[in-house]
């Protein structure tokens, strides 16, 4: 079952922009709305005779696993990146994290998570319009020894035009994988975005001498 639920802390935002820009990534979390037809003629003419009416549509809302869905930190060391320098005058853009979204879903002994993550882009006295990549860090993190149960860095594109001097940009993560424990997953595990400024492209691959 999707959990949408957010705690009231400070470092998750859920607006209303947000909610219409990942439509497709929440739209999992209102409950469907279940098959109350009663029986038609034709099941009572079945009956009559003495024929077994088709079995009931098994109703999966029992087998739905309710758990509180992790909560998104996002790192206040990573919440903003600068590019070109730390100095004002050399920077050429500067990135900051806006609002992040998540939902959960149990299946199979496993919790999916998806997450959702919003920013912007300015444009500094040193940088001019043009395309780049803006390097967001996606990660779950294992409560109970602290460390990465999984993680991913996103390259999102994203344009400033010509006359502009700022744009947004946003992502919708792969699913997440981790191991299902308890309804209290927010016990468990913490989702963690933020800017990677050490990321880099794989090295190309070494050709192999001949001998």
């Amino acid at each position: 079952m999707l959990n949408c639920h957010t705690r009231g802390a400070p470092i998750v935002r859920k607006l209303p922009a947000l909610i219409v820009l990942f439509a497709g990534l929440l739209g999992g979390c209102s409950s469907a709305p279940g098959s109350g037809a009663g029986p038609t003629n034709a099941v009572g003419n079945f009956l009559a005779f003495g024929t077994t009416a088709p079995p009931p549509a098994p109703d999966r809302a029992k087998d739905v696993v309710k758990i509180d869905c992790p909560e998104v930190e996002v790192l206040g060391g990573a919440a903003a990146m600068r590019v070109g320098g730390q100095e004002n005058a050399n920077v050429k853009y500067q990135y900051s994290m806006g609002d992040v979204a998540r939902e959960c879903q149990v299946e199979n002994g496993q919790i999916n998570i998806k997450v959702g993550v919003e920013g912007r882009v300015l444009l500094g006295p040193a940088g001019g319009p043009g395309s780049f990549q803006v390097p967001v860090r996606i990660a779950i993190r294992r409560e109970a020894d602290q460390k990465p149960a999984m993680s991913k860095v996103y390259r999102v594109a994203a344009a400033i035009p010509a006359g502009e001097s700022q744009t947004t940009f946003n992502v919708v993560s792969d699913t997440f994988q981790v191991p299902y424990l308890r309804p209290r997953a927010d016990d468990d595990y913490t989702i963690v975005v933020g800017f990677d400024d050490k990321a880099e492209a794989p090295a190309p691959g070494r050709k192999k001498r001949r001998r």
